[in-house]
């Protein structure tokens, strides 16, 4: 076992080896950002009442993973600035040291990402005045100068956002009547996936009910397999929204339910699943009442176990009889799923202008694959090589 002093002094005192940075093209500036900033440990350390709230079990726990963070904060590549109670109890539900550390570097790269982004607001408001005494000045010499207590635009006076709402609701409403198809986004794996899976994808549910209200034409949208009240609730307010404010009541928003959807929509409802690992394809004009759509990653095939335990029919979209994708994993986000099925359901079965609308263009273009490939497998491998290393420095130095 190594002594944890010594190791702390081989992390500072020898300097931190060279690596390349592999979150996006605005990476670089949020590595120098986690570069410059001295991190203190026990700045980051829970307050007393979160430690005295522990019981003995979860006691033993929390002292082992205090060590844990303590030898993450030096030598960890991206450290978070802070850490909340809750962010120390989210920790503590960490199943093991490699989902402790993933979320960890996830605190760091958001607390970055939210100094970039109050460092672009400045930069704006310094802009907007620049801008604003302009206009003051150009008012003061008696022209048109627009701004605060000077020369305004009028809106349209007879749109508010009541009246939206109103008119969006009524589309849906519209709709049910029609007979449009309804699309069931099923919830049963939402409670499995972990906290960054669960914001993206309740993202994306925000996506799909908004695009869905600014559409001619809106789908019929229900929440069915619903996890626990309190779950849900969390899972709203953080992620999704809608439900939280003033618009619940002035539209009609996708329901919620626990049944599953043969027991919600009835047997005798002509139902389907979007799988993407189904053998059947989905083609033609779409007839089905009600369209399964798993909310997952799709990584472990849940889509297709879904529609097996719940004996429904699974297609898949017909993305290689019409589209010739070139590039990139051939996935498509939920939005752009709901923007499929809602175009080829106006169009009476024109999948090919549909799919083509709604797959992003990078998709279609030549790359040099090889290339890029390469990289990423290299990529991979840096980012292996370091979780690895700082892995084992852990729980070398934590063992008994």
């Amino acid at each position: 076992m190594i002594p944890l002093t010594r190791l702390f002094a081989r992390a500072v005192l020898s300097p931190k080896r060279e690596t390349t940075t592999f979150l996006s093209s605005s990476s670089s500036h949020s590595s120098s950002i986690a570069e410059d900033e001295e991190v203190s440990f026990e700045s980051l350390k829970p307050s007393r009442s979160f430690e005295k709230s522990l019981t003995k079990e979860l006691k033993e726990r929390y002292e082992k993973t205090l060590k844990e963070f303590e030898i993450f904060v030096y030598m960890g590549k991206y450290v978070p600035n802070k850490m909340s109670d809750d962010a120390w109890k989210q920790s503590l539900e960490c199943k093991s040291l490699n989902d402790r550390l993933s979320y960890w570097e996830y605190l760091a790269l958001t607390a970055r990402r939210e100094q970039r982004k109050t460092k672009v607001n400045s930069s704006k408001q310094a802009q907007y005045k620049e801008i604003l005494e302009e206009q003051q000045k150009r008012y003061d010499a008696g022209g048109m100068g627009y701004g605060p207590e000077l020369y305004q635009l009028i809106g349209n006076p007879l749109r508010n956002q009541k009246r939206v709402n109103n008119i969006e609701g009524s589309r849906v409403f519209s709709s049910m009547n029609a007979g449009a198809p309804r699309i069931a986004l099923d919830l049963q794996y939402m409670s499995e996936v972990n906290r960054r899976e669960s914001s993206e994808l309740g993202n994306q549910m925000q996506y799909c009910i908004s695009e869905n209200f600014a559409s001619s034409f809106p789908l019929v949208l229900d929440f069915v397999n619903s996890p626990s009240q309190e779950f849900l609730e969390q899972w709203l307010k953080k992620s999704v929204g809608y439900y939280t404010g003033n618009y619940v009541n002035q539209t009609i928003l996708p329901e919620f339910s626990t049944k599953g959807i043969k027991d919600f929509y009835g047997n005798s409802a002509n139902t389907i699943y979007i799988s993407s690992n189904a053998r059947d394809v989905l083609d033609g004009p779409l007839t089905a009442d009600v369209i399964g759509v798993c909310v997952t990653m799709g990584r472990k095939r849940e889509a297709l176990s879904a529609a097996r335990r719940s004996k429904i029919r699974a297609y898949r979209l017909p993305i290689h009889r019409y589209v010739k994708w070139k590039s990139g994993p051939q996935f498509l986000p939920f939005p752009n799923l709901l923007n499929v099925l809602r175009e080829v359901y106006t169009s009476g079965g024109d999948w090919s202008r549909a799919l083509h609308n709604n797959i992003s263009k990078r998709h279609l273009v030549d790359t040099n694959e090889d290339e890029q490939k390469k990289m990423q497998s290299l990529r991979r491998r840096t980012r292996e090589e370091e979780r690895r290393e700082l892995t084992e420095a852990i729980i070398s130095a934590t063992k008994d």
